[in-house]
């Protein structure tokens, strides 16, 4: 076999000129019939601006309060019932490029005129609790003081109370003592400990009912008998026994087997960050979150009753609970205004470095659902646009306590963030977080997809006077959009008369070094024989997110083709898939650059100027727009 490198053709445009050429375009023509495209995860054009002036933005909050006014009239929705009487809410819908809510509503619940304490009338500043937002919060915490770098540290390193006494007859049992040594900090901040949700806290045994008549045992105080000791009360006291107490549970399932949500997880974290720091966890907090960010409604201590909104009775709605050393899983307490500074600090990577960012936003594990990852402590929806089949991933985290329900909502795919804040009924943020992806989320695709339509689509040529040693008026791209693919379409993409999608048999021969089989592919198409019907190809353009500036102001955005082959055939198959974008990126390589490599310059008023690939080393320039969906 000849050396991998070793032909005659000096560069890929004097390859191109040995194919023969075609009249028509690629991808199928108006009629065609689309399979799901193979596509990159993440966004499928570049991140929308100026959505508070968008009309399919416009259009979906009025789709939005029509849902909630629905729901509000009748106690239902299509996401179930909902408390109409009692429940005040907040509602907050934001970009990270701007500081000011493209959208909120506040419902202020006609019982708040009858409480004593409290706000009357709700306002993007009025304060919640936000239940396990918290534990989020506390994460984001930990990561801006240290990074992940003590992520896969043993637990036990840093809260050593853990491995409990060395005279414990269960320390080797697996049944009944959990492997602490196994538990890292990381798994502790995902909920794959494997241990238990709480210790203390709730445990039912504290409570002054009559367990017998409804058959359970007497309660008697052995291996859980610290559970009656003050935990929410004296901050010392809280710890030791905490710490005594949670040692000695049974685990839950083995450490890394499966999600588990913990909340005693997150007050382990904050032990093992003061002990890296020798500082309170409270300052810590205060010192990475509240101070930089300029929170002036969040705390983890309860706020002046004249803030806040008090659905009731302030201990059974637990707007003054106090949950002691179990603040950093549950206790903050914060507002839509302030929710809203954070989610744009972290899709903007305004605390953490962007590279720390986009790891922390990723999964850790599954869950039984398909539809349901779990992060760090994120909890990823994965949701399926209608038109086009392309999954959006939702980075939530949402809180239960008492009366209060919430959610954090971050879709960076468009760089927005929303934020449910209920006081009342805490199922309705449930339903509230339903309307969001029902309303909000065809609209976000819809808008980055016009204005991806608006810039890029076009014609684009190389120049008369630098014709680069091929035909002007032979070499050209053709950018469009379609309304059920994902990414910029490659309509045409031609390269002195030859369409590059006949290439692809010889490349992919070429690829694997079969130099013998590559000239017997060449020559049978210098002798008319297609190797493939190029009206089955698709490429289309994602963009990476990588972008450099140009001397002249402008900027230089790369972006990647994904190439893939049109049929109305599907093979259900676990290992047939249809879109495995992530696995052909980069295949096509020649002088160390990627066919698929693609870059769109833009100058300084953001208008496109040119498109380059990388390894035909072409650079043509926009000559003609063709309107939405061409």
């Amino acid at each position: 076999m000849m050396p991998f490198y070793d032909t005659s053709f000096k560069s890929i445009t004097a390859l191109l000129s040995f194919f023969p050429q075609f009249s028509h375009s690629f991808y199928g023509g108006s009629n065609a019939e689309f399979y799901q495209l193979p596509a990159l995860l993440g966004p499928a054009f570049p991140i929308p601006v100026n959505l508070s002036e968008n009309s399919d933005i416009n259009a979906a909050t009025t789709k939005f309060l029509s849902l909630v006014q629905n729901a509000l009239d009748t106690g239902n929705s299509s996401h179930g019932a909902f408390d109409n009487s009692s429940t005040s809410f907040s509602f907050s819908f934001y970009s990270a490029n701007d500081e000011s809510p493209i959208y909120e509503y506040h419902h202020s619940s006609p019982i708040l005129t009858n409480i004593t304490s409290g706000v009357k009338k709700i306002d993007r500043d009025t304060v919640y609790r936000v239940g396990s937002i918290s534990k989020l919060l506390t994460v984001y915490s930990f990561l801006v003081f240290t990074g992940d770098i003590y992520f896969n540290e043993p637990i036990t390193r840093y809260v050593p109370e853990l491995l409990g006494a060395s005279n414990d007859t269960t320390n080797n049992d697996p049944v009944h003592r959990t492997a602490w040594s196994d538990i890292t900090i990381g798994a502790l901040a995902s909920h794959m400990a494997g241990i238990g949700t709480d210790y203390g806290a709730l445990d039912m045994a504290r409570l002054n009912f009559p367990f017998a008549e409804i058959g359970f045992p007497h309660y008697r105080p052995t291996k859980s008998h610290y559970v009656d000791r003050p935990l929410l009360v004296h901050r010392v006291l809280g710890k030791v026994y905490f710490l005594k107490g949670i040692a000695l549970r049974d685990p839950v399932v083995a450490t890394f087997q499966t999600p588990i949500y913990s909340n005693a997880a997150f007050q382990i974290l904050s032990y093992a960050l003061e002990q890296i720091s020798g500082e309170d966890f409270s300052s810590i907090f205060h010192n990475t979150l509240i101070e930089p960010l300029n929170l002036s409604h969040t705390s983890y201590n309860k706020p002046n009753d004249s803030l806040g909104v008090v659905p009731g009775d302030e201990t059974a709605t637990f707007w003054n609970y106090d949950l002691g050393d179990l603040w950093p899983s549950g206790g903050v307490y914060s507002s839509t205004g302030d929710l809203g500074t954070i989610g744009r600090s972290i899709l903007n990577s305004t605390l953490p470095s962007g590279a720390q960012t986009r790891r922390w936003m990723k999964p850790v594990a599954h869950t039984a659902s398909l539809t349901t990852s779990i992060g760090a402590p994120w909890e990823i929806q994965r949701t399926k646009l209608d038109d086009s089949g392309r999954i959006v991933d939702l980075y939530t985290k949402d809180g239960k306590l008492g009366s209060y329900g919430s959610y954090m909502i971050l879709i960076p795919d468009y760089n927005v963030g929303f934020t449910i804040l209920v006081a009342g009924a805490s199922s309705d943020a449930d339903v509230l977080a339903g309307f969001v992806t029902d309303a909000f989320l065809p609209a976000l695709e819809a808008a980055a997809k016009t204005q991806a339509d608006s810039l890029y689509s076009a014609v684009y040529q190389i120049p008369v006077n630098k014709t680069v040693g091929a035909n002007s008026s032979n070499t050209m791209l053709k950018i469009s959009t379609h309304d059920s693919i994902p990414g910029l379409v490659l309509k045409m993409w031609s390269s002195s008369g030859t369409f590059v999608p006949s290439l692809f048999p010889l490349l992919e021969t070429l690829g694997t070094g079969d130099v013998n089989d590559s000239i017997q592919t060449l020559e049978n198409m210098q002798a008319g024989q297609a190797q493939i019907d190029i009206n089955s190809v698709s490429i289309t353009l994602f963009p990476t997110g990588l972008k450099s500036s140009t001397p002249d102001g402008g900027e230089v955005i790369s972006f990647r083709g994904v190439f893939g082959i049109n049929s109305t055939t599907v093979d259900t198959s676990p290992f047939a898939d249809p879109d495995a974008a992530w696995e052909i990126a980069d295949q096509f390589i020649y002088g160390n650059s990627g066919l698929d490599e693609f870059f769109i310059t833009l100058d300084k008023n953001g208008e496109v100027v040119s498109i380059e690939n990388a390894l035909l080393q072409q650079k043509l320039v926009k000559v003609s727009g063709l309107g939405i969906y061409n």
